[in-house]
């Protein structure tokens, strides 16, 4: 499986250091939702994302891609790290078998 990481999110992060995860930065500065959208359809990636709008679109829209939706509010860098190193690798096996996986605080939660 192959990740595409929104400009929302750190890039540093040592679990995004692999070929499995493409930037939004690396691929164009100033993509649009609609850009990100269309190209994470074309190329098979799954989105990983802070913005609340991805949730809307895949809600409303008939071709989504999945999505990995982070809804942890405002933390600390090294809070948002602590929580990825904790819960990173259930979020990855959720969303082999679904379309939608939300991150929150004290929980996970899926779309099939």
């Amino acid at each position: 499986m192959k990740f595409l990481v929104d400009v929302n999110l750190p890039k540093h992060f040592s679990f995004f250091n692999s070929p499995d995860f493409q930037f939004v930065n690396d691929i164009n500065l100033s993509a649009t939702d609609t850009f990100i959208w269309n190209y994470a359809l074309e190329n098979n990636l799954t989105i990983i994302t802070k913005d609340t709008d991805f949730y809307s679109r895949f809600l409303l829209e008939e071709k989504a891609p999945k999505i990995i939706h982070i809804q942890l509010g405002n933390c600390s860098l090294k809070e948002l790290h602590t929580h990825f190193e904790n819960h990173w690798f259930a979020c990855k096996e959720q969303i082999q078998s679904s379309n939608f996986v939300s991150l929150q605080e004290t929980k996970i939660e899926v779309i099939r």
